[in-house]
């Protein structure tokens, strides 16, 4: 996945990237320990700028991933989609490198500063694209926003039977408290 350089040499440039998960490894990785699966195709919609040697992608990504609920443990599917904005910066010399280290000034990284280094003509799209549908990816997944779960007791999903394990309050540290009487008298 390679972005020219000299195709956005005339202006902006507007592309639509179909691509399989099976050309990004860390996707390929989470299908294999049974994290997530991505569905064919994920879509990602860039405009691309030049401005002298930076290049500016403001992008958009749409996909279908089967994800475990934190909840209730079964697979279900959905779609995620997200914007997200990248800059390159050509990959610095050595001879720039070591004029940076002049002085008592403090360099940031690339990576402090939210850049990507890019080398000779050309973009490599592939982990920048793919860092940016992990983070796209929900912190905890559910099935949906009422999910009841899985029984602490005897595991059964909430979702679709009942059980016949006791309730138990939960023990909060502030429940003494509801048995405390308080006399209201009135002067």
């Amino acid at each position: 996945m390679r972005l020219e350089l000299q195709d956005i040499e005339d202006g902006p440039l507007k592309k639509e990237l179909y691509c399989s998960p099976a050309e990004f490894p860390v996707l390929r990785e989470m299908e294999k320990r049974h994290e997530a699966r991505f569905y064919d195709p994920l879509v990602f919609q860039l405009r691309v700028q030049k401005s002298g040697q930076i290049v500016e992608i403001d992008g958009q990504l749409t996909a279908t991933v089967e994800l475990f609920c934190g909840r209730c443990l079964q697979l279900y599917e959905q779609r995620i989609s997200g914007a997200f904005s990248l800059t390159f910066t050509p990959h610095p010399d050595a001879e720039e490198i070591l004029d940076s280290h002049e002085g008592d000034e403090v360099e940031l990284e690339t990576d402090e500063l939210g850049l990507v280094y890019y080398q000779d003509d050309f973009i490599e799209l592939l982990h920048p694209l793919q860092d940016q549908l992990v983070m796209a990816l929900p912190i905890n997944p559910l099935c949906s926003e009422d999910c009841s779960g899985l029984c602490p007791n005897c595991g059964a999903n909430l979702n679709h039977e009942t059980c016949d394990c006791a309730k138990e309050p939960f023990n909060n540290k502030f429940s003494a408290l509801a048995r405390i009487k308080f006399n209201s008298s009135e002067n």
